[in-house]
């Protein structure tokens, strides 16, 4: 079996981003920005055009690959940004799909379930719009016009939204049919909240190597205690293969696989990156000791990230048995075939 992965984000891009990620999101305006959003800071991400990457330019949107796309939510992930920037450069990406006008301002993601009547949607307190994605297709939606029947903060402060799909059907006639489905928009909302903690554990990996190495005891760095060194040792492990995981998913999409495999792909990306959350959390914080859950200290902001998205848009459980569903019904013989195969790719 051979492959190629020569595609990757634009380095313009990944530099821009980290860097405006980097001077903006620091503790305090994280902090700050806890139960709404950094308002500044998206008005930045506008005017730079980084709030509009993967939609066509065509559409309204900025241009850009799908590298580039993973390339901006990994590092809002990193920086623990508190805006809405992933949920809203996929939401843009699905209007486009839709030949939906891609509105100005924040926006958030309501995708229907089976047998729910009432939809989480994550950002959903601070969106302007909602894009819903039904069966019967993509609308987008004024947050305004939607009946909400419950408002909350996740873990971290980013405010969610409880509403009944039938009021975002009566709220817009801009429905597409066939664009897109909700099977399709669950998927890659997934692969988005993956990204977004492949970023956030690889902080929590960074900050736990600087503290091991800047703090002393018994006249030494505690990095170079051998437990402390197995601990840093697993979680660098664990969000690298998370990582892993994320990119092979978008290599596999932007190379134009099936459904299925497209699918399956953001499926393994989503339940190994929850998977990675336990182990990376448990030893940063074991790392950090108490320093680490106050608000002096900006690991919190990461784990506590890390927490919330672990369970949005599907845990890794149900991913997880979406795999299992999907193998098992290959049948014994393809078992070996269908976990070692490149998708596109005989032999």
């Amino acid at each position: 079996m051979s492959k190629q992965l020569t595609m990757r984000a634009d380095d313009l891009v990944v530099e821009t981003i980290n860097a405006l990620l980097g001077q903006h999101c620091t503790p305090e305006r994280i902090a700050a920005a806890e139960g709404s959003m950094d308002e500044a800071l998206w008005s930045l991400l506008e005017e730079s055009g980084l709030a509009a990457v993967g939609a066509s330019e065509e559409a309204g949107g900025s241009g850009g690959s799908l590298h580039d796309y993973a390339a901006i939510v990994v590092a809002v992930g990193e920086h623990a940004a508190p805006v809405p920037l992933g949920d809203t450069l996929l939401a843009s990406h699905l209007c486009a799909a839709a030949e939906l006008a891609l509105p100005a301002g924040p926006m958030a993601l309501a995708i229907s379930r089976p047998g729910r009547d009432v939809i989480r949607v994550p950002w959903g307190g601070a969106a302007t719009n909602i894009v819903v994605i039904t069966d019967a297709g993509t609308c987008l939606c004024s947050a305004d016009a939607l009946d909400v029947v419950a408002r909350g903060d996740n873990y971290p402060g980013e405010p969610w939204i409880d509403v009944t799909l039938t009021s975002a059907s009566a709220a817009s006639s801009s429905t597409v049919r066939a664009r897109c489905t909700p099977r399709i928009a669950l998927f890659s909302a997934a692969l988005m909240r993956a990204l977004l903690m492949a970023g956030a554990s690889q902080r929590a990996v960074d900050l736990s190597v600087q503290y091991a190495t800047e703090r002393e005891q018994f006249g030494k760095p505690i990095g170079k205690f051998q437990a402390l060194q197995h601990y840093l040792a697993e979680m660098a492990g664990e969000a690298a293969a998370a990582r892993a995981a994320c990119d092979t998913a978008i290599d596999i999409i932007a190379g134009g696989a099936t459904l299925d495999d497209c699918e399956r792909t953001a499926a393994a990306a989503k339940a190994y990156a929850g998977r990675a959350v336990a182990t990376v959390t448990r030893l940063s914080h074991q790392i950090h000791g108490a320093i680490g859950y106050t608000d002096e200290h900006r690991l919190q902001y990461s784990t506590r990230r890390l927490w919330a998205w672990r369970d949005e848009f599907g845990s890794e459980s149900e991913w997880a048995a979406l795999l299992g569903r999907a193998v098992a019904a290959e049948g014994g013989a393809a078992l070996w075939p269908t976990v070692t195969r490149w998708p596109g790719v005989s032999g």
